[in-house]
């Protein structure tokens, strides 16, 4: 078990404290333990949504398909078609 040395304050309206004490009661945990639990999993959610992208199946079905099919780049193509001007050795 990991020591818990940092601390963190917050203040809230009396009525939040008591909402928060409630609900820490009815699952057995201390005010502290409940509100570091709740935050910590808060915390959790919103980085895994900035890690995650979520789309609707035939949009991501689409997406592959275009990744899979090549852009045609005229540019590109006389450029790689140049001679080299520097040869490597």
């Amino acid at each position: 078990m990991s020591t818990k040395n940092d601390r963190v304050e917050l203040r809230m309206s009396s009525a939040d404290r008591q909402l928060l004490e409630s609900a820490a009661e009815h699952v057995h945990e201390t005010l502290s333990d409940f509100t570091r639990s709740a935050a910590v999993q808060r915390a959790q959610k919103v980085l895994a949504r900035t890690a995650i992208t979520l789309m609707p199946e035939d949009q991501f079905d689409d997406l592959l398909q275009s990744l899979d099919a090549p852009d045609p780049a005229p540019k590109l193509a006389e450029v790689a078609a140049r001679p080299r001007r520097f040869e490597r050795k």
